[in-house]
């Protein structure tokens, strides 16, 4: 296989993958898909899935946390870099960790919209991950946080948080 400049393309990911499940930080890991490239090795859906699973499993970016750092947002531009710039398609595996990083995270109302994503693309989620995201939005709901206090007083008194049929 060879590139649009005539370049022999590598195929050899196996050692990419092994340095990025070896990393303790996820902006190293995603450091890694640069060398990558610059090596004209291309990740494949392998790669970026252990990139994902590595975003999930980090502790933070970097050594030092980044004010506002969200491992959601990073994951989607991982999803966005493999669909629209590497012409990979994201999987199950791929979606799952999107999914159980929203529930870690307590972000229910994304992760209604991923699993609504998911089940648009053909893929049946995992029915622990659902109830997991369940549970987040039932316990907001006993807590009263379902909603933004300014939200819930300008909401008629019927406006459920899945009226939209999620």
């Amino acid at each position: 296989r060879y590139d649009l400049f005539g370049y022999e393309v590598s195929t050899a990911t196996g050692p990419f993958i092994d340095q990025i499940k070896k990393c303790q930080y996820y902006d190293d890991a995603g450091e890694v898909i640069v060398q990558m490239n610059l090596a004209n090795c291309p990740p494949d859906l392998q790669t970026y899935n252990a990139l994902l699973e590595r975003i999930l499993s980090c502790k933070s970016k970097r050594s030092n946390p980044v004010q506002g750092e969200c491992k959601f947002t990073a994951m989607m531009d991982v999803l966005e870099e493999m669909d629209a710039r590497a012409g990979v398609k994201p999987n199950a595996e791929s979606w799952s960790y999107v999914l159980k990083e929203l529930v870690q995270s307590g972000d229910f109302r994304m992760g209604w919209i991923c699993v609504a994503g998911m089940k648009s693309l053909g893929i049946t989620p995992d029915q622990a991950l659902v109830e997991a995201n369940e549970a987040n939005a039932n316990k907001a709901k006993a807590a009263g946080t379902d909603f933004p206090a300014y939200l819930k007083k300008a909401a008629p008194e019927s406006f459920d948080t899945k009226a939209w049929g999620m």
